[in-house]
Protein backbone atom coordinates (compact mmCIF):
# COMPACT_ATOMS: atom_id res chain seq x y z
CA UNK A 1 0.00 0.00 0.00
CA UNK A 2 0.99 3.55 -0.92
CA UNK A 3 1.12 6.13 1.28
CA UNK A 4 0.19 9.77 0.23
CA UNK A 5 3.00 12.17 0.40
CA UNK A 6 1.62 14.28 3.56
CA UNK A 7 -2.05 14.80 5.05
CA UNK A 8 -4.29 16.84 3.11
CA UNK A 9 -5.21 20.07 5.14
CA UNK A 10 -8.09 19.86 7.79
CA UNK A 11 -8.12 16.37 7.59
CA UNK A 12 -9.36 14.35 10.71
CA UNK A 13 -9.54 11.53 12.52
CA UNK A 14 -12.93 12.82 13.67
CA UNK A 15 -14.14 13.15 9.83
CA UNK A 16 -14.30 9.95 6.88
CA UNK A 17 -11.23 10.01 4.97
CA UNK A 18 -12.35 12.34 1.84
CA UNK A 19 -11.10 10.22 -1.64
CA UNK A 20 -9.22 12.89 -3.97
CA UNK A 21 -8.73 9.93 -7.06
CA UNK A 22 -5.20 8.82 -6.04
CA UNK A 23 -3.67 6.48 -3.50
CA UNK A 24 -7.03 4.34 -3.44
CA UNK A 25 -5.75 1.61 -1.26
CA UNK A 26 -4.70 4.12 1.62
CA UNK A 27 -8.02 5.54 1.85
CA UNK A 28 -9.62 2.23 1.67
CA UNK A 29 -7.66 1.15 4.23
CA UNK A 30 -8.20 4.63 6.11
CA UNK A 31 -12.20 4.16 5.58
CA UNK A 32 -12.17 0.47 6.74
CA UNK A 33 -10.64 2.02 9.94
CA UNK A 34 -12.81 4.99 10.47
CA UNK A 35 -15.61 2.74 10.16
CA UNK A 36 -14.32 0.01 12.32
CA UNK A 37 -13.86 2.95 14.98
CA UNK A 38 -17.43 4.09 14.58
CA UNK A 39 -18.85 0.30 15.02
CA UNK A 40 -17.43 -3.15 13.29
CA UNK A 41 -20.72 -4.17 12.57
CA UNK A 42 -21.00 -1.49 10.16
CA UNK A 43 -18.33 -2.65 8.11
CA UNK A 44 -20.35 -5.96 7.32
CA UNK A 45 -23.26 -3.99 6.58
CA UNK A 46 -21.36 -2.41 3.73
CA UNK A 47 -19.02 -5.47 2.49
CA UNK A 48 -22.74 -8.01 2.83
CA UNK A 49 -25.25 -5.05 2.29
CA UNK A 50 -28.13 -4.37 4.52
CA UNK A 51 -29.89 -6.32 7.30
CA UNK A 52 -33.59 -7.04 6.13
CA UNK A 53 -35.75 -8.78 8.69
CA UNK A 54 -37.34 -11.54 7.20
CA UNK A 55 -40.18 -13.72 8.96
CA UNK A 56 -40.69 -17.40 7.71
CA UNK A 57 -44.70 -17.81 6.23
CA UNK A 58 -46.67 -20.71 7.50
CA UNK A 59 -48.30 -22.05 4.32
CA UNK A 60 -44.99 -22.79 2.28
CA UNK A 61 -42.29 -22.02 4.71
CA UNK A 62 -40.41 -19.50 2.76
CA UNK A 63 -39.47 -16.74 4.10
CA UNK A 64 -40.52 -12.76 2.92
CA UNK A 65 -39.72 -9.58 4.44
CA UNK A 66 -41.51 -8.23 7.30
CA UNK A 67 -44.08 -5.22 7.72
CA UNK A 68 -42.05 -2.39 9.93
CA UNK A 69 -45.21 -3.42 12.56
CA UNK A 70 -43.16 -6.74 12.83
CA UNK A 71 -40.25 -5.55 13.33
CA UNK A 72 -39.11 -6.84 16.94
CA UNK A 73 -36.08 -4.52 19.14
CA UNK A 74 -33.47 -6.34 17.87
CA UNK A 75 -34.72 -6.09 13.91
CA UNK A 76 -34.90 -1.98 15.17
CA UNK A 77 -31.34 -2.25 16.10
CA UNK A 78 -30.05 -3.41 13.09
CA UNK A 79 -31.86 -1.56 10.26
CA UNK A 80 -30.92 1.65 12.35
CA UNK A 81 -27.70 0.24 12.00
CA UNK A 82 -28.12 -0.12 7.78
CA UNK A 83 -29.17 3.86 8.16
CA UNK A 84 -26.12 4.41 9.83
CA UNK A 85 -23.37 2.89 7.46
CA UNK A 86 -25.29 4.58 4.44
CA UNK A 87 -25.28 8.09 6.39
CA UNK A 88 -21.40 7.77 6.72
CA UNK A 89 -20.99 6.75 2.95
CA UNK A 90 -23.99 9.48 1.60
CA UNK A 91 -22.24 12.01 3.69
CA UNK A 92 -18.48 11.66 2.25
CA UNK A 93 -20.25 11.34 -0.93
CA UNK A 94 -21.80 14.53 -0.68
CA UNK A 95 -18.60 16.35 0.68
CA UNK A 96 -16.59 14.49 -1.91
CA UNK A 97 -18.92 16.43 -4.82
CA UNK A 98 -18.81 19.57 -2.59
CA UNK A 99 -15.56 20.20 -2.32
CA UNK A 100 -15.47 19.31 -7.11
CA UNK A 101 -18.00 22.18 -6.77
CA UNK A 102 -15.50 24.36 -4.87
CA UNK A 103 -12.73 23.63 -6.48
CA UNK A 104 -14.00 24.02 -9.91
CA UNK A 105 -15.69 26.89 -8.94
CA UNK A 106 -15.52 30.35 -11.29
CA UNK A 107 -17.46 33.15 -11.76
CA UNK A 108 -19.45 33.58 -14.71
CA UNK A 109 -19.56 36.21 -17.24
CA UNK A 110 -22.91 37.65 -17.06
CA UNK A 111 -22.79 37.64 -12.87
CA UNK A 112 -22.70 39.89 -10.75
CA UNK A 113 -20.18 40.03 -7.84
CA UNK A 114 -23.35 39.59 -5.09
CA UNK A 115 -24.86 36.75 -7.10
CA UNK A 116 -20.91 35.13 -6.91
CA UNK A 117 -20.74 35.52 -3.35
CA UNK A 118 -23.67 34.08 -2.75
CA UNK A 119 -23.05 30.38 -4.69
CA UNK A 120 -20.00 30.16 -3.21
CA UNK A 121 -21.02 30.59 -0.22
CA UNK A 122 -23.95 28.05 -0.38
CA UNK A 123 -21.05 25.45 -1.22
CA UNK A 124 -19.16 26.54 1.63
CA UNK A 125 -22.12 26.58 4.40
CA UNK A 126 -22.84 22.68 2.65
CA UNK A 127 -19.44 21.91 3.65
CA UNK A 128 -19.31 23.72 6.78
CA UNK A 129 -22.42 22.20 7.78
CA UNK A 130 -20.61 18.31 6.97
CA UNK A 131 -17.94 19.34 9.07
CA UNK A 132 -15.91 20.14 6.29
CA UNK A 133 -13.87 23.79 7.20
CA UNK A 134 -12.22 26.05 4.69
CA UNK A 135 -9.55 28.45 6.05
CA UNK A 136 -11.15 32.38 5.23
CA UNK A 137 -7.71 33.63 3.98
CA UNK A 138 -8.20 30.55 1.32
CA UNK A 139 -11.61 31.57 0.78
CA UNK A 140 -9.88 35.18 0.18
CA UNK A 141 -7.81 33.77 -2.07
CA UNK A 142 -10.54 31.51 -4.08
CA UNK A 143 -12.40 34.63 -4.46
CA UNK A 144 -9.67 36.54 -6.35
CA UNK A 145 -9.00 33.90 -8.48
CA UNK A 146 -11.44 32.93 -10.28
CA UNK A 147 -12.53 36.67 -11.00
CA UNK A 148 -12.45 36.94 -14.89
CA UNK A 149 -9.91 38.47 -16.70
CA UNK A 150 -11.20 41.58 -16.55
CA UNK A 151 -10.92 42.06 -12.84
CA UNK A 152 -7.30 41.47 -12.99
CA UNK A 153 -6.10 45.16 -12.52
CA UNK A 154 -8.89 45.05 -9.18
CA UNK A 155 -7.44 42.16 -8.12
CA UNK A 156 -3.74 43.27 -8.19
CA UNK A 157 -4.93 46.28 -6.29
CA UNK A 158 -6.06 44.36 -3.75
CA UNK A 159 -3.71 41.80 -3.49
CA UNK A 160 -0.94 44.85 -3.33
CA UNK A 161 -2.68 47.22 -0.95
CA UNK A 162 -4.13 44.51 1.54
CA UNK A 163 -2.95 41.48 3.44
CA UNK A 164 -4.56 39.11 2.46
CA UNK A 165 -4.06 37.01 5.53
CA UNK A 166 -6.10 39.18 7.39
CA UNK A 167 -8.60 40.65 5.09
CA UNK A 168 -12.22 39.11 5.32
CA UNK A 169 -14.18 37.95 2.64
CA UNK A 170 -17.00 41.24 3.65
CA UNK A 171 -13.88 43.56 3.46
CA UNK A 172 -13.15 41.66 -0.15
CA UNK A 173 -16.48 41.61 -1.50
CA UNK A 174 -16.91 45.21 -0.16
CA UNK A 175 -13.66 46.65 -1.96
CA UNK A 176 -15.04 44.69 -5.48
CA UNK A 177 -18.57 46.28 -5.37
CA UNK A 178 -17.61 49.42 -5.51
Amino acid sequence: MVAPPNFEEGESTYRPPRFNGQYYGWWKTRMHDFIMAEDSELWDIICDGPHVPMKKLVQNGSMMPKNRKEYSDMDRKAVEKNFHAKKILVKQSKIDMLTTEYELFRMKDDESIQDMHSRLTSIINELHSLGEVIPKNKLVRKVLNVLPGSWESKVNAITEATNLQTLTMDELIGNLKT
